[in-house]
């Protein structure tokens, strides 16, 4: 019998996302817009896949956000439409359709759920910070007195005067860690601190950058290493306000969630080299014949996650305010955030 368990390393959001004992699934409550943004977003995506991602070539959407696997519903799991839900030889469908159907927890069986990709399953020591993207916070849906509290919380904070606000992070403690007042994160007994939104919203533009600094500030990368994750994550912007500019959505209260690899023995045997998008969730380690550094290392290679794991990740997270908006060209809501925060990534470059 499959047992669920509280997703460790969340960087924001509610209560209630859930993952598995192998940590490969996340399990998050559905609501209807979300799970229909899934769906439609799923539908759309009617390139050539063996067309490759060149610089020639637009990344879509969905290739920045989550692999959605279906739907848990009272126990019956419910694959979205052309989905096959798994080609990796190391965890076959069968096994899926079992593992998102098995549980012993009444309260599963009694809700909706999302079944995504667990992003954090690749990472063995992962830094995580949650940055919410949009001036107004709230869709035609929400009430009165929602768009007053949320035009309130945007007026008063960067979501207002930069398009972005960091919500939460779960990092290892560092050296600029030890700076925050109490009010604004919680320890926890695993080395790692939980920043609350609190210290999200007491950021100004004049000391964003600063935010951004201490979340690359583990203590275990060089600083060469830090240099390269800001770079990498400035390239992977660049490619999603690309990106951003060719889709017809209207998208509140999404985040991007950055992750890195905080230990420095994966970094080794990677030979600090990283992948600007992250391997699909359906790749299997089979079809590469080509050697894996992490095969030298008996520890790391006994789990499959770190065979095929990143350094670092961006992925676009948080739908339950999102829609598809034909003929209406590009959210400039989000756009305009994502610009501002290529250029604070420009100065973490630049200021290295």
């Amino acid at each position: 019998m499959v047992r669920y368990k509280e997703l460790n390393h969340k960087a924001a959001g509610h209560d209630g996302t859930l993952t598995d004992e192998e940590g490969i699934l996340v399990f998050k409550p559905a609501t209807k817009q979300e799970t229909n943004f899934y769906q439609a977003i799923q539908n759309t995506r009617n390139f050539n896949e063996e067309v490759s991602k060149t610089d020639n070539y637009d990344i879509p959407l969905i290739d920045w956000m989550p692999t959605f696997l279906g739907i848990l519903d009272e126990g019956q799991a419910s694959p979205p439409d052309n989905v096959h839900l798994l080609k990796d030889p190391n965890l076959d469908e069968a096994t899926l359709k079992q593992l998102i159907k098995d549980t012993d927890n009444k309260d599963m069986r009694s809700k909706r759920y999302l079944v995504l990709e667990n992003l954090l399953s690749t990472f063995r020591k992962p830094n995580v910070l949650d940055v919410k993207l949009g001036k107004i916070l709230y869709d035609d849906n929400a009430t009165k007195e929602k768009k007053e509290r949320l035009t309130k919380v945007s007026n008063e904070t960067t979501s207002g005067s930069l398009g972005f606000r960091i919500c939460g992070m779960k990092i290892r403690k560092n050296k600029l860690t030890k700076g925050l007042s109490e009010s604004y994160f919680e320890n926890g007994n695993d080395g790692y601190i939980s920043v609350n939104k609190f210290y999200g919203r007491s950021r100004t533009k004049e000391n964003i950058k600063d935010a951004f600094e201490m979340y690359f500030a583990d203590d275990e990368l060089s600083s060469e290493r830090r240099l390269k994750l800001k770079t990498t994550f400035f390239q992977r912007l660049q490619l999603f306000y690309n990106t951003l500019l060719n889709e017809e959505v209207r998208m509140f209260s999404s985040s991007l969630l950055f992750i890195y690899e905080g230990d420095s023995t994966i970094w080794d045997l990677r030979h600090d080299e990283d992948r600007i998008l992250k391997s699909d969730f359906f790749d299997s380690d089979s079809d590469d014949e080509s050697e894996d550094p992490l095969e030298d290392d008996e520890e790391i290679a006994t789990d499959t996650a770190y065979k095929k794991s990143s350094l670092s990740s961006m992925h676009l997270i948080d739908f339950a305010h999102s829609r598809l908006t034909p003929s209406l060209g590009y959210d400039e809501n989000i756009v305009d955030g994502v610009d501002n925060l290529l250029k604070v990534f420009e100065e973490l470059q630049n200021h290295a």
